[in-house]
């Protein structure tokens, strides 16, 4: 954008009279004078002929008036359809720069005072111009706004102060004078922004003023913009870049930022490792799952594998959910008693011919190649006859398996019957808690994709001094992000929105305990408690609950009203399908220790017979910060036990047993040496 002055017009006072007044435009990027600036541009046709105003909504779409492009380009009036012919555009207050245009969407003026709206698709850049933010602003009675125009008298812009006065029955707005000396707009404002100084955004266009009778202007409302042309909402109403607490799925991998060189490395590994499987181990919170699932998947994918996604729930045998998964993936199946009589047919596969058989079969690829994703590995069941299916020995070449294992179960991984072979057989994979530079990923590139939305001047060094280097920041990072942008206003990520929601560290057990309060009265109070305790369980050799699901069966209709209840909330998550029915689950694990009447109910599940010997201290908050710094040593700890343990298992490899292209087999499987031997009871196991 230009630096220099800019000599622009003000509306004619009484006497029709003009004055020329010298605009300098505000340094800062954020200010109104700023933003009209870079965003307003005149429509011209070829040979020069200047039509009217229009904006950018987009990097690369302008909306203005259909008549706007009509009298640039020639037709009647009377032509209804979209004219052809190129549109020139350029910025008449930011300086030399044109662009060439072409209509993208038109919706006519039509008899009945609706339509003229018409969108531009730029052919090429418009150098340095800058989207503005769009806005519903509701009620907009008596609301302040100002207008830029390019006038006979001004070309090179005028502004016209004015209020907004109400709706008419077109659903358009009426636009006022500010004052006794500013006149109803004339030709040259049609197309133009209505910036609206009390949203601090674009609330309508300027599409008609009327020159006789009452001399009324009128604006069409984001809104109406809209509903004229469909097309519009994914740019003026933007769904919301920011996952919340929700894990990144394959489908969301464009929007996942922040871990490429994680993901690279490990696809790396899946595609070329001398092991068939890699274990991903970190601390909960820190994104195993989507890095596994948003970050690999995809690569894997890429490189011709089908990819199987297993998520441990703690109760569904393996070969079940497995062949739940084939049946899925193998597109629209049946239902009712016929569904069960297939997935009794593909376990029945799976357990002849494996897990690459039965895919190849059930998939219709002879030639198939798989991953396996083990989500949330920890929550396995101890059956061991799903050892054989879920690592087959020999390890098919066919074959690759990511399993994701929270750091703390590690320990007791090697005397699990399922995850003891899969560690003994897998690279380990140590995944720590994003950087400072990766969380600045994770803040700023969703808003890549829209443009005309951008943060309060601070607000993002705030946001990663606040997110630290705490193990669960990202899950509260990703949560706040949602609810600032719920919040947003006038195209920006509040300060005060972050201030009054309690930041990284506070947003999240905040909304939980407002849901909790809403959700759960006296009256429901004991049942509410019930219902969280079912929500976590302390697994066999754990020191930390998990999340767990829970069935609307096994909730009973009080509890499962209030787990609905706290869905429409976000807290919790309801799914389920045709083999447990519904379900319930926290929206993540961040919650047990966030959420304070969730954190005691699971101190209470710890403290219980049978558990662990509860922690000491009655400051959940100093207590998480503990237990997530001897997670990080006790991970780093494991880590390195775990890969003494791949490298015990090629040394005991005979290679000459070994069926071409298949991973090594172990003579005898090794288990990694326990850490904290030197707690009582521990005994110490050699190869």
């Amino acid at each position: 954008m230009s630096t220099g002055a800019h000599t622009v017009g003000v509306p004619p006072d009484g006497d029709g009279a003009g004055a020329e007044l010298t605009v300098t435009p505000s340094a800062d990027e954020g200010s109104p004078d700023a933003a009209l600036a870079s965003a307003v541009v005149r429509v011209a046709a070829a040979d020069g002929t200047v039509g009217g105003v229009g904006f950018l909504i987009a990097p690369d779409l302008v909306i203005t008036c259909a008549h706007v492009v009509r009298d640039a380009l020639g037709p009647p009036r009377e032509h209804t359809g979209a004219p052809a012919g190129e549109i020139t555009l350029d910025r008449p207050l930011a300086g030399p720069g044109r662009a060439a245009a072409e209509v993208a969407h038109w919706a006519p003026p039509r008899p009945d005072r609706t339509g003229d709206i018409a969108v531009l698709r730029l052919l090429e850049p418009l150098p340095g111009a800058v989207p503005l933010a769009m806005a519903e602003a509701g009620s907009l009675w008596g609301h302040p706004v100002r207008l830029l125009g390019l006038t006979r008298a001004f070309p090179d812009g005028v502004w016209q102060a004015g209020r907004l006065r109400g709706e008419s029955a077109e659903n358009r707005v009426l636009l006022s004078a500010a004052d006794r000396q500013g006149g109803p707009l004339e030709h040259g404002f049609s197309g133009g922004p209505v910036w609206d100084e009390q949203a601090g955004a674009v609330v309508a266009m300027v599409v008609v003023a009327e020159f006789s009778g009452a001399r009324q202007s009128f604006a069409i409302p984001t809104e109406s913009l809209v509903s004229e042309i469909p097309a519009l909402s994914c740019v003026l109403r933007p769904a919301s870049p920011f996952r919340g607490l929700d894990t990144f799925r394959e489908p969301d991998a464009d929007g996942y930022f922040g871990r490429d060189a994680e993901a690279e490395d490990i696809a790396g590994l899946l595609l070329r490792g001398d092991l068939p499987g890699v274990a991903l181990i970190g601390p909960s919170g820190c994104g195993k799952s989507s890095l596994a699932l948003a970050g690999v998947a995809p690569r894997l994918r890429a490189e011709g594998y089908e990819v199987l996604v297993l998520r441990a729930d703690g109760d569904t045998p393996p070969r079940t959910a497995l062949a739940a998964e084939l049946l899925r993936l193998a597109g629209p199946g049946p239902h009712g008693a016929d569904r069960g009589a297939a997935l009794r047919g593909l376990e029945e596969e799976l357990s002849r011919h494996g897990l690459v058989g039965a895919a190849r079969r059930a998939l219709g690829d002879p030639a198939g190649r798989y991953l396996l994703v083990l989500d949330q590995a920890e929550q396995l069941p101890a059956r061991p006859e799903a050892a054989g299916l879920l690592f087959p020995d020999p390890h098919p070449g066919a074959l690759r398996t990511l399993l994701t294992l929270r750091a703390d179960f590690l320990e007791a991984a090697p005397s699990h019957p399922l995850l003891g072979p899969a560690l003994g057989r897998a690279t380990v994979r140590p995944l720590l808690p994003m950087t400072r530079a990766q969380l600045s990923e994770v803040v700023l590139r969703p808003l890549d994709r829209t443009p005309a939305v951008s943060y309060d001047p601070g607000l993002v060094h705030r946001v990663l001094d606040d997110a630290g280097a705490e193990p669960d920041a990202l899950a509260r990072l990703g949560f706040v992000l949602e609810r600032l942008w719920d919040e947003r206003a006038a195209g920006r990520l509040r300060f005060t929105s972050y201030e009054a929601l309690g930041g990284v560290s506070g947003a999240l057990g905040r909304h939980a305990e407002a849901a909790w309060r809403a959700c759960a009265g006296p009256a429901d109070r004991e049942e509410a408690l019930r219902l969280l305790t079912g929500l976590v369980r302390l697994p066999p050799g754990g020191r930390a609950p998990l999340r767990t699901t829970l069935t609307r069966a096994e909730a009973g209709e009080t509890r499962w009203r209030i787990a609905r209840a706290l869905a429409e909330r976000r807290i919790l998550v309801l799914g389920g399908g045709p083999e447990r029915g519904p379900t319930v689950e926290l929206a993540h694990e961040a919650l047990i220790d966030a959420w304070p009447a969730l954190a005691r109910q699971a101190a209470a599940i710890r403290q219980s017979p049978g558990a662990s010997p509860p922690r000491r201290g009655d400051d959940p908050a100093g207590e998480r910060r503990l237990r997530q710094r001897a997670l990080a040593v006790l991970g780093a700890l494991l880590v390195i036990a775990a890969v003494a343990s791949s490298l015990l298992y090629l040394a005991n490899t005979d290679p000459a047993r070994e069926p071409r292209g298949t991973a090594p087999t172990p003579r005898a499987a090794p288990a990694p040496p326990p850490v904290g031997a030197t707690d009582a009871g521990v005994e110490r196991r050699h190869p």
